[in-house]
């Protein structure tokens, strides 16, 4: 194409990027913030010289993939936009269409330039002197005890001024459980116990349920500290750059949600690493499936990924959902893989049997919590589109769903609706609500689409805004749970030492008033949907590749993300197994170039 054809083209797809642009914000449309300001010309000058230098590199394949995932990325900012500011998504609408397809270039663009120029970045970071000095005096065998300590350590003050631990979420439920031997599986099984023989049966031998507490906590931020020195570890064997490394290390170090994870009282944290643990093992079979024919490695990924089935009850569906992908991209290795699957399958058969049953599990009823996307569509299209439903359908869901006026409150978390759920009338006519629920969903699919939307918008839109105003949940964490209940909860005071309040009100107006938001760049290292983005990027780059075996850990994290879409809320716990695992991604793609070089060599 000639040189003025393509400079139109790029003029034309600037100009369409910044009209987009204007939709992806959260910004007072009403005052024109960015098409009736100078710094649309300067927006306008940069998204032409990004999509021109974008256009310089782009070749047919990666024409598709930027293409594809540019659509959706663009989707998610359009929509995610759209949800959150007018409580709609506006798909009905071709405005909503054409501003998605206007955004298209900008997204193909910075996906094109991504991933052309994120395999140079460790080669351009990496100062010759400073790497000498790196191999010279630490080494890489060394890595993994300093970065442990050094992790484990920043953490310190953080526990010191939360004394003796965050006593939240679900742990004073599981401690009721703990204490009343019925020890219902709504939670885990092992880390109810785990918690409650840390906080009760230590804390009545130390004297005091705080000291219980602090034994937890510890054991808990060692656990978390080395898998993030695996990591470390893991960069430093595919030689990824020092600085690259020293930032990743600054970084579980001193970003304050990795320190307030270590010493929550919840069981997706021992889960997260576990499941970090899991994808590093997956990346390290991708490169070299002949890791199978290793006794040992195949035992430690058999006994990781077992656990990590058992710290949370979506692991088993993790698991089946990610063995799939493996059976077809390592099936030169299939009776390795099938034994490694096997193994899983009759532990966890164990555990979830005789094991339970020994330790006197009792079984939960999961309903409810398999209702809350249901349960909001329903109570959405009550509310929002009442004139589409008949009498007799408006009694039927009323009756199934006595909560729903809480969504008009609540429209990104389903506790109140789905706690309130008829279980009984579906057990005995399932029939009749599953044909109500696909009935009604026919005829207002974009209700429910809106209701979907609007509860997993933190999961897919990185932009997303905390605390959520459609949700009374904080995104953490940082108040004890029931602090100041009175009755039945066993509580367990967290008292910050004198000296130590100053960092303890840090970490409160962190966790309630989200004051991160306020920094550039930065605030993205706390966003789900930025994240998830990360992962979308590293598919994008196997696919651009053609390295499919080295979707095996992809689709591990995708299962996750999936039943996180099918969540009650999305709090950051949930999502923590996914930022745990995005540091080996990065460091996997921008080390995979030289590695390749390398065993090519060799």
């Amino acid at each position: 194409m000639p040189k003025i054809k393509q400079n139109i083209l790029c003029l034309m797809s600037a100009f369409l990027s910044l009209w987009a642009l204007t939709s992806m914000l959260k910004l007072d449309a009403g005052r024109y913030p960015i098409s009736n300001s100078v710094f649309s010309v300067v927006l306008f000058v940069g998204l032409f010289w990004l999509i021109r230098a974008a256009y310089l590199r782009i070749n047919k394949r990666l024409a598709v993939v930027s293409g594809v995932f540019g659509f959706f990325f663009s989707a998610f900012m359009i929509c995610g936009a759209n949800i959150l500011q007018r409580q709609y998504a506006f798909l009905n609408k071709p405005f909503t269409w054409l501003r998605i397809l206007a955004g298209v270039p900008l997204f193909m663009a910075l996906i094109v330039m991504i991933l052309t120029t994120l395999p140079k970045w460790n080669a351009v970071t990496k100062i010759s002197k400073l790497e000498n000095f790196s191999t010279r005096v630490f080494g890489w065998k060394k890595v993994f005890f300093i970065s442990w300590l050094l992790i484990f350590l920043a953490w310190v003050p953080g526990l010191i001024a939360s004394f003796p631990g965050i006593y939240a979420y679900d742990s004073v439920y599981q401690i009721g459980y703990y204490l009343s031997g019925s020890i219902y599986l709504h939670h885990p099984l092992i880390h109810t116990y785990l918690l409650g023989f840390c906080v009760v049966t230590l804390g009545n031998l130390f004297g005091s349920p705080e000291i219980g507490m602090l034994v937890y906590s510890l054991f808990q931020m060692l656990c978390l500290s080395a898998t993030f020195a695996a990591i470390c570890y893991y960069m430093a064997r595919r030689n990824t750059s020092v600085l690259i490394r020293a930032a990743f290390l600054l970084i579980f170090m001193f970003l304050p949600v990795n320190a307030l994870m270590s010493f929550s009282a919840t069981k997706d944290v021992i889960f997260s690493a576990l499941f970090a643990l899991m994808i590093l093992g997956l990346l390290l079979i991708a490169e070299s499936p002949s890791l199978l024919k290793k006794n040992l490695f195949c035992l430690v990924c058999v006994l990781v990924t077992f656990f990590m089935m058992i710290f949370r009850s979506q692991g088993i569906y993790i698991f089946f959902f990610g063995m799939i992908f493996c059976f077809i991209w390592l099936r030169k290795q299939w009776k390795r893989v099938l034994a490694i699957f096997s193994a899983c399958v009759v532990l966890f058969l164990v555990y979830s049997g005789p094991i339970t049953t020994l330790c006197k599990g009792k079984k939960f009823d999961g309903l409810r919590e398999m209702m809350s996307i249901p349960c909001m569509q329903l109570s959405r299209v009550m509310l929002y589109a009442p004139d589409k439903l008949t009498a007799e359908e408006k009694e039927i869901i009323e009756d199934y769903i006595p909560g729903y006026k809480h969504y008009s409150t609540f429209t990104s978390i389903s506790d109140s609706m789905k706690n309130t759920f008829n279980a009984a009338r579906f057990r005995e006519k399932p029939g009749e609500f599953i044909k109500l629920w696909a009935r009604i969903g026919l005829r207002c699919p974009t209700t429910y689409i809106d209701a979907f939307l609007r509860i997993t918008v933190g999961l897919w839109y990185p932009d997303m805004n905390y605390r959520d105003p459609g949700a009374y949940h904080p995104y953490w964490e940082y108040i004890s749970t029931q602090q100041n209940a009175q009755g039945s909860f066993f509580i367990v005071e967290r008292t910050p030492p004198s000296g130590m309040e100053w960092l303890s009100n840090f970490y409160d107006t962190l966790t309630y008033k989200n004051s991160y938001q306020k920094i550039p760049v930065i605030s993205m290292l706390f966003s789900s949907g930025f994240m998830v983005w990360i992962v979308f990027l590293y598919i994008a780059w196997c696919l651009y590749q053609r390295k499919y075996r080295y979707l095996v850990p992809a689709s591990f994290l995708v299962a996750l993300w999936l039943t996180l879409l099918l969540g009650p809320v999305v709090l950051y716990r949930y999502v923590y197994p996914i930022v745990m695992s995005v540091p080996l991604l990065i460091s996997f793609v921008l080390t995979e170039e030289s590695a390749s070089q390398e065993r090519t060599n060799q």
